[in-house]
């Protein structure tokens, strides 16, 4: 454009305002660097080349590029005036900052640029451990456009294939995969693009006032590459009507489904705030112009839609408002709001989201097209295609929306065609579901968890605590109990009291890892040659069954006009066809869903098998139980991802490493032999080392099938290949082993709850105790159980419970009650004991499903909960006291709250659903939220609080345990109750998780607890019971029990 000179006159002056505005906003002397004002320059400054005359250097006609560089004019200082100068500029800056009007702004433009120095200012938190600090740089580097970019580079491969589409004139070189997901990227852009237009030029539609102002805030291609990748990843997750629990690939839950798309609309627009600005201007002295004048984060945060100015340039930045503008938009008040929410994961609410969520489905289901063929053409009949004539094709709605009817509810839903089930296993459609992804491993070590809400990611803000306020947690209360500790500690210049937890997530977070290469290949080599083994999805569908033909009857075949002479099938017959059909559908339907799950994982570890190094930034839920902020491929998985993972760091196996990897194989392996006593297990192991050694050498071969018969195929792979590379050493306690070994405890919660109320009987089961042999609770149970069911099988008086335990005695066995034990932790009700019991009858064939299987179950129910209070006597009254205690809280119309061993308080977020109707340009539905305003939901606070007071406790036992291994320097990760550390580290391991334990047991406890609540909830503190009186369990006695964690 034109130049534009700026003068000693009002545009210098409005600058300088600006600028000391800034300063004292954010504490920095932006106005130095940024501008130039009457007070310290000498002559005319201008912004334009074209009238920058010879009076200063700032511009050479002879300089090596023609962009033009600001550079200022030397400066002229009069002798003796530099003290009042720099008084009258300090005058200026302390009226800025007491000027009333201004405090709301300087709020804001504070959270902004302290929120993005500390994620744009690099690399002063991450451990130095190469001796290269170039290399560690460009990993960092790279980690930190890993964590912006992974949108970008999608949208970057659709517009270049569309390119490369539009030379060509066709897409049909592309591969399946992309071809598919081309076809349906452009249109949707375009569709996309144009509503954009119509909210910019204030037309009317459909909720667009609601949604319209979200829409504007990325670019048309990135909301497509959103909307496609989240939707077809959804459907391949195929979370449906019957939940998480019985996942269908091919069909997801409207409501699911818009509220995951609002949610990464939201995640992209946060990650946008976050990236630093004007890099890509070529005038800086525009850039310090836009900088000071206007353009900056906060200003940017759009809620209303007459605030934004339109700006087509801007992409998948907020649209700018000038700074000055901003105190007119609206109050003091209003603005302070939005300060404290600055480029923090601002949250849009549940309703804003799903909005945002149906109008994109709404614009896929309009565009999205396919081509299929038609049936009965070419050489295409019943759906197959046998690659003869060619068949032909009609173009058909890709995704498909309907309402389903379940448990007398009505849901919508959206589906694929079926077309899409021969894409599933494709590369491309599998890595466009993984781009959505938050949070994936990172290449460098996490960035440490300094406050609450201050660590992991690099660029990313996260909370310490995962989940919404929703039924996951945490609570509005819980973060503001958090956020208050944490304010206290910093006025009082003092660590907060949960400190231990952050410095345990530190620990965790920095243990390294790399992909195990060799099991790698064989899983992608089981995949390719079908599947069907070692956990790994059959790559084909089960066959439909065909109708039963009989020998008499008529029928008409289609295409022909004689009659045949065959059967006409009885309503049994159909009946029974009808059931058969729909269950291999069933099956296939979960069979994708399955396939799905694994080549996610199998994707996420062939992007990171070339990795030196990977780190799993660690989060908490709000009982204070620790997990990876990633979701996909991590140690707390599956067997297939635990046995890709390797510590990234070997170390020897030294003198007893060996034996504990025999001791790691024979638990992988299972089967009743890590029930054995510990010399056992290895011996065993020892027996077998011809098939172990087989196993590593060919492990697809026919005589290395010893790993697929265990219990975790994949993990005893991994196991057996380092047993025999260490054995081929000839010195294998010099051997350099990364394989991680587990330590896992012994029905964890009960340890735990033995522990607590001094069950000498019960410890004894859980070996908090030494024996011999390790102790099996569920074996215990089971035997008292069959004793108990033996005894009401004689017993005439009660005719009818006689005949159900003559029924259920010969399938009593430790599988029959393991969940039910395991759970009994966990506050299992007697109806879910009788729904668990009922599926371990049902995987038998015992029993008909309505009336001998259901009353065995109920009786098999109720009689194990009764053996088990009567071994686990002294622990029993523990929970029962725990429930009371809940229960008279909540009486009251409270929460719980309590503080974990760690000085981590914890709320309990359960309350009364609210419930309102969203309309969406698609459907209306009901949606549930969550608010403190709503009642306390006071049965389920009662049942939660046993099982997750003692989940606060293993927790601290965990992250004690993790912290005190660290101070050792071994490697540890944690997985609730199972330990991991080298194998030559494990004895000195074992000795940690004693003595933590042993620590952590020491301490009052249930004391300190019944304090803490009577202090917390005075209105009731006279009802509530003192602890039970402890039993004689003396923990003391675990340093010696060699099976506690074994």
């Amino acid at each position: 454009g034109g130049g534009r000179a700026m003068t000693n006159g009002s545009s210098s002056s409005s600058l300088d305002a600006s600028a000391s505005f800034l300063d004292a906003a954010v504490g920095l002397p932006l106005s130095s660097t940024s501008a130039t004002t009457e007070d310290d320059t000498y002559g005319d400054v201008y912004a334009d080349k074209a009238n920058y005359n010879s009076k200063s250097d700032g511009y050479s006609p002879y300089s090596s590029r023609n962009d033009y560089v600001y550079r200022p004019p030397p400066k002229l200082y009069i002798v003796g005036e530099e003290a009042l100068r720099e008084k009258q500029r300090e005058a200026r800056l302390q009226a800025e900052i007491d000027n009333p009007e201004n405090f709301a702004i300087n709020v804001a433009l504070s959270a902004c640029f302290k929120v993005r120095n500390r994620l744009v200012d690099s690399y002063s938190y991450v451990d130095r451990t190469d001796e290269d600090p170039t290399k560690e740089r460009d990993l960092e580097n790279r980690q930190r456009k890993s964590e912006e970019d992974r949108v970008d580079k999608e949208v970057a491969l659709y517009r270049k294939y569309s390119d490369l589409t539009a030379a060509r004139g066709d897409g049909c070189s592309l591969p399946p995969g992309r071809r598919l997901l081309q076809g349906l990227y452009e249109p949707l852009r375009v569709a996309i693009a144009e509503e954009m237009e119509l909210i910019r030029l204030n037309v009317w539609g459909l909720d667009r006032a609601n949604y319209g102002p979200y829409f504007l805030m990325l670019h048309s291609d990135k909301l497509a590459v959103i909307s496609l990748n989240i939707m077809v990843g959804e459907l391949m997750r195929g979370i449906g009507v019957n939940g998480i629990d019985d996942p269908q690939a091919g069909t997801v839950r409207f409501a699911r489904l818009v509220e995951q798309l609002g949610e990464a609309v939201q995640t992209e627009v946060n990650l946008a705030r976050m990236r630093p600005r004007y890099q890509s201007r070529k005038d800086p002295l525009q850039a310090k112009i836009d900088e000071v004048n206007g353009v900056n984060d906060l200003a940017e945060d759009v809620t209303n839609l007459e605030d934004y100015e339109l700006k087509a340039h801007l992409h998948d930045r907020y649209v700018a408002i000038k700074v000055k503008k901003l105190k007119e938009a609206a109050g003091v008040r209003t603005i302070a709001k939005i300060a404290r929410s600055a480029l923090d994961d601002y949250d849009w609410g549940p309703a804003a989201r799903t909005k945002v969520g149906g109008a994109l489905v709404d614009l896929v289901l309009k565009t999205a097209k396919i081509k299929v063929p038609i049936k009965n053409t070419g050489d295409y009949d019943d759906g197959d295609y046998d690659g003869g004539r060619d068949p032909q094709f009609e173009e058909v709605d890709a995704f498909f929306h309907h309402y389903t009817f379940h448990k007398g509810k009505q849901y919508g839903t959206i589906a694929w065609h079926d077309a899409f089930y021969d894409f599933i296993d494709d590369e491309v459609v599998v890595r466009a579901s993984l781009v959505p992804v938050r949070y994936m491993p990172m290449i460098t070590p996490p960035r440490p968890w300094t406050r609450f809400n201050a660590g992991g990611y690099l660029r990313k803000e996260s909370f310490v605590m995962r989940g919404n306020y929703t039924l996951f947690g945490p609570s509005k209360t819980q973060i503001f109990a958090l956020d208050k500790e944490q304010n206290d500690a910093e006025d009082e210049g003092r660590q907060p009291k949960f400190q231990p937890v952050l410095d345990a997530l530190n620990v965790l977070g920095k243990t390294a890892w790399i992909i195990n290469e060799p099991v790698l290949k064989v899983m992608e080599a089981v995949w390719t040659s079908g599947g069907g083994r070692a956990n790994v999805p059959n790559m084909s569908n089960a066959s439909h069954p065909e109708m039963v033909k009989q020998s008499f009857g008529l029928r008409s075949t289609f295409g022909r006009t004689q009659l045949l002479a065959t059967a006409l099938p009885t309503p049994g017959v159909v009946a029974k066809y009808i059931h058969q059909y729909n269950r291999v559908k069933g099956e296939n339907r979960s069979l994708h869903s399955q396939r799905c799950d694994f080549l996610i994982k199998l994707s996420v570890a062939q992007e990171l098998r070339n990795e030196e190094r990977i780190y799993f930034p660690h989060n908490i839920d709000f009982r204070g139980r620790a997990y990876t902020m990633h979701v996909h491929l991590n140690h707390l998985g599956s067997d297939t991802c635990r046995g890709v993972l390797l510590f990234a760091d070997p170390r020897p196996l030294g003198p007893s490493g060996l034996d504990w990897l025999y001791h790691q194989a024979a638990n992988l392996y299972g089967g009743g032999v890590d029930k054995l006593p510990m010399d056992e297990r290895q011996a065993w192991v020892k027996d077998r080392i011809a098939l172990v050694k087989q196993c590593a050498r060919d492990p697809l071969g026919p005589e290395g099938t010893f790993w697929l018969e265990a219990d975790s195929p994949w993990q005893c792979l991994a196991v057996c290949k380092e047993i025999s590379n260490a054995l081929a050493t000839g010195d294998p306690a010099s051997y350099m082993c990364r394989l991680p070994v587990h330590m896992d405890g012994s029905c964890n919660g009960l340890q735990h709850y033995a522990a607590l109320g001094r069950d000498e009987n019960g410890g004894e089961q859980v070996n908090l105790m030494p024996r011999d042999k390790p102790g099996d609770v569920y074996t215990k149970i089971a035997k008292l159980l069959k004793e108990i069911v033996a005894v009401d099988m004689e017993d005439v008086t009660n005719p009818e419970q006689a005949a159900v335990a003559k029924m259920l005695h010969p399938y009593i066995d430790r599988k029959l009650v393991k969940q039910t034990v395991m759970t009994s932790v966990y506050g299992v009700t007697q109806v879910g004991a009788r729904q668990q019991i009922q599926n371990r009858l049902k995987e038998r064939g015992v029993g008909d499903e309505n009336s001998e299987r259901y009353l065995m179950a109920s009786y098999a129910a109720r009689k194990t909960l009764d053996a088990l209070t009567d071994l686990f006597t002294d622990a029993r009254q523990v929970m029962a006291w725990l429930s009371e205690c809940a229960s008279i809280v909540c009486s009251n119309g409270r929460t719980m709250e309590w503080t974990t061993p760690l000085g981590l308080p914890v709320v309990q977020p359960y309350r009364a659903k609210g419930k309102k109707i969203v309309q969406t340009v698609v459907q209306s539905f009901v949606l549930q939220y969550d608010s403190e305003e709503h009642e306390v939901a006071k049965a389920k606070q009662r049942s939660a609080f046993p099982p997750n007071f003692i989940h606060s406790v293993d927790s601290a036992h965990m992250m004690m345990t993790a912290v005190a291994c660290h101070k050792s320097g071994l490697a540890f990760a944690g997985v609730h109750d199972s330990f991991w550390t080298h194998a030559g580290d494990v004895p000195e391991m074992n000795r940690h998780i004693r003595e933590q334990f042993i620590e952590l047991h020491s301490e009052p406890l249930l004391e300190r607890l019944y304090l803490e609540l009577k202090e917390k909830y005075p209105e009731v503190t006279r009802h509530i019971p003192p602890p039970p009186p402890l039993g004689n369990l003396d923990i003391q006695l675990i340093r010696d029990s060699v099976y506690f964690f074994s």
